[in-house]
This record gives C-alpha cells, structure tokens and sequence, in this order.
C-alpha cells in the first residue's frame, strides 16, 4: 500500500514539474514579446518627442506622460519576473510553503498595487497610444475626460496578500511538524 502512495506521488509530483516547466516557458515567452512591445514603444514616444513632425504623432507626448508609460510597464515586467521566479523554483522541486514564496506574493500585491494606482493615473492622461502607420501611439484628448479604474489589479493585489498569509501559514504548519518528526 505504501508502494502504491509513494509511486502515486512521485507520479502526481513528475506531472507538476511538466505543467510548471511548460507555464514558466509560456511566462517567459509572454515575458519577452511584452518586453519588445513596451520598450518600442517607449522609445517610439521619445523619438516623437524628440522629433514630433517625423512620425506624426499627436501633440501632448511630454516626459511626464513618457515616464508613466515607462513605470506602468515596469510595474508589469517585474510581475512577469517574480512569476517566473515562483515557476523556476516549482520546477527545481522547491516547497512552495518557503519564506520565499511569501515574500513573492507580497512582492506581486504590492507591484499590482502600483500598477494599479499609476493606471489611474495614466488613465487620465493617456487614452490611446498611435502613431502615424501604426494601429496602436499615443493620443491625448483636450476635454472633458472621464478615467475609468480598473479593479482588476487592485482585487488581485487583494488576493495576492491574502495568498501571503495563506502560505505563511503553511510555511509555519511545515515547520511545525518538521520539529514533530
């Protein structure tokens, strides 16, 4: 009986290692393309700042604006970073009830946190990015703007923090019963 446990285990664990190496490649993928995307386009907004008639980008690229494009996609790269982090360590076999973890998770709500609070604030000042050619640059309305809040980032660093204390508890509960056996 014994056997069959330990050979269900390993089995259910060698499953967990395959679908956590295809989700860190797939993170690392995404990772990657998005990366490529937002630094183009930051530098397509500084090109067009520097140069406004070249591209035909409309008015109101201002370094501000730049620098909360710039901080909102950082916000996000260091998201897919931490991810790939907590993907790495599941592959490498490593508990996910470590101090480690935890401090993840808190890391990722508190980056959802910024994400979301420098979204509000981009949102009033950027509507869309366009450029001449391009379906996607940057387009600032002169009237009166309405800023939608998107809560997605602010419940998931909701969820993110209160994953924290799951998982420290867990990390607690694992210690408990390492210093029982």
């Amino acid at each position: 009986m014994q056997c069959e446990d330990k050979v269900e285990t390993e089995h259910s664990l060698a499953k967990v290692h395959k679908v956590c190496r295809l989700i860190g490649i797939i993170v690392k993928i995404i990772f990657v393309v998005f990366c490529v995307c937002w630094l183009s386009t930051v530098l397509l907004m500084i090109y067009s700042l520097i140069n406004p008639s070249e591209l035909g980008a409309a008015e109101g690229v201002s370094v501000p604006r730049i620098a909360l494009y710039f901080v909102h996609g950082f916000a996000v790269a260091l998201i897919f970073v931490v991810f790939i982090g907590i993907f790495v360590d599941a592959v490498k076999g490593q508990s996910p009830f470590v101090m480690k973890q935890v401090k993840r998770l808190r890391l990722i709500a508190g980056l959802l946190a910024i994400y979301a609070i420098v979204d509000v604030v981009i949102s009033g000042h950027i509507g869309l990015v366009q450029y001449a050619g391009l379906n996607s640059g940057y387009v600032s309305t002169g009237g009166n703007e309405i800023i939608p809040i998107n809560l997605a980032p602010i419940i998931g660093a909701s969820v993110a923090f209160a994953f924290s204390f799951v998982f420290q508890y867990g990390v607690l509960l694992q210690e408990l019963s390492d210093d029982t056996i």
